[in-house]
């Protein structure tokens, strides 16, 4: 039996005689699919009283003062369940965070209900040390203390943790290319299409950069090795409104070299407005989505100026056009392991090109919420059985979460 932890008002955790809940999107359940902690996990308490299971498997309130407690996993986890906890009328939204359920062994040491997708040393914490990026970043400030673009991707990394700009100043792997995209999209305040534990962005980009500095940026980055550029960063909204720039910028780039993949991530919304990328020398691109049911993607997502058929019309169209193409999967347990969700997201990746790949990355929400906002229904198998089922119904399409965006296909 794995024993139920809740935190004190002082933040400290507590192991308590019942056992462990989870919430698995309708209901308070056992506790399941434990993985030891992470060394570089965070725990943390969360606003609201927990929800514990008695000797006969009832759920049970843990008592005014005792909240429930959360881990927050490194890249390339998928959290299984949820944190169990009572919902008070009232009481503000949580924080959007990838909130996984926490409970702990016979020893006391606490397990998270989660599973490892893949791990990838272009992500993990010991990468990106503190100091050191600090140190580099300082050093080309002072070396190109003109170039604006290289100032912004300084803020990115120093202010705001992103690792794809910081990547920028460790002269390896993804880098990124921020031209300041405006979003097309107001998600509803429950969720936040971001990869947790970086910071977002609290006021516009201070500048537009042209396409004469973004290829510069990505024509040093790749003759230092980086081996992805990419445009379109969670942060920046869509860069497909920013199709001007970005088209003359990957022709001038791909004038320059033709090394490294030029990728995109985006919501989808213009089909012609990627043909213009494609045609200007765009290899790769991944379309992120909270679901792939229509009606709840628009519940989700709230678009404005496009609809779920527009992504599906450019899904198509970059098939057509031979990118290599990829589905960002955000997920929620409670909404991506429905049935219907399931059965929705075979169909969109079904008609993908071999090689392409489903990456999926936890949605950061508050999840009680997030599942009201979703408004769905459907039985709920599992994050561990979707797992299964997509690898069964998609042997031609790569899961995983660090999968790398390819060349044209």
């Amino acid at each position: 039996m794995y024993r139920a932890v809740f935190a004190d008002r002082s933040g400290r955790v507590i192991v308590s005689d019942n056992a462990a809940a989870a919430f698995d999107g309708v209901d308070a359940v056992a506790f399941a699919d434990p993985l030891p902690l992470p060394p570089d996990a965070l725990v943390t308490p969360m606003e609201r009283e927990a929800i514990t299971l008695d000797r006969a498997g009832r759920a049970h309130r843990a008592g005014a003062g005792r909240l429930a407690v959360a881990a927050l996993l490194p890249p390339g986890h998928l959290r299984v369940q949820l944190p169990a906890h009572a919902e008070a009328p009232g009481t503000p939204d949580l924080e959007p965070r990838a909130y996984t359920a926490v409970a702990a062994d016979d020893r006391g040491d606490l397990v998270a209900s989660a599973i490892v997708l893949d791990r990838d040393p272009t992500h993990d914490a010991e990468a990106y040390p503190k100091h050191e990026i600090a140190s580099r970043v300082n050093e080309a400030l002072r070396t190109e203390p003109g170039d604006r673009l290289v100032r912004q991707l300084a803020r990115c990394a120093r202010e705001y943790g992103c690792r794809a700009a910081a990547n920028t100043f460790f002269r390896r792997w993804e880098c990124a290319l921020p031209v300041a995209a405006p979003s097309n999209e107001s998600p509803v305040p429950s969720v936040a299409p971001r990869i947790d534990r970086e910071a977002e962005p609290k006021e516009p980009a201070a500048f537009h950069p042209s396409a004469d500095e973004v290829a510069d940026r990505a024509v040093a980055a790749i003759e230092s090795g980086a081996t992805i550029v990419a445009f379109g960063q969670a942060c920046e909204g869509e860069p497909l409104l920013a199709v001007r720039v970005i088209e003359e910028a990957i022709a001038k780039i791909r004038t320059r070299t033709k090394a490294a993949t030029i990728h995109l991530e985006t919501s989808g919304s213009s089909g012609a407005a990627l043909r213009r990328l494609a045609n200007a020398g765009l290899d790769s691109i991944a379309v992120r989505l909270m679901s792939a049911r229509g009606e709840t993607y628009e519940r989700l997502h709230r678009p404005r100026d496009y609809r779920w058929a527009d992504v599906r019309t450019t899904l198509r169209l970059a098939v057509e056009l031979r990118l290599a193409t990829d589905l960002l999967v955000l997920v929620l347990p409670g909404l991506f392991d429905r049935a219907d969700e399931i059965a929705a997201l075979v169909a969109v990746a079904s008609e993908l090109p071999e090689g392409s790949a489903l990456r999926l990355r936890d949605l950061a929400a508050d999840p009680r919420r997030a599942l009201a906002d979703a408004q769905g229904g459907g039985a709920i198998v599992g994050v561990s059985r979707a797992l299964e089922r997509l690898r069964e119904e998609l042997p031609h399409v790569r899961v995983g979460t660090f999968v790398r965006p390819l060349a044209r296909i």
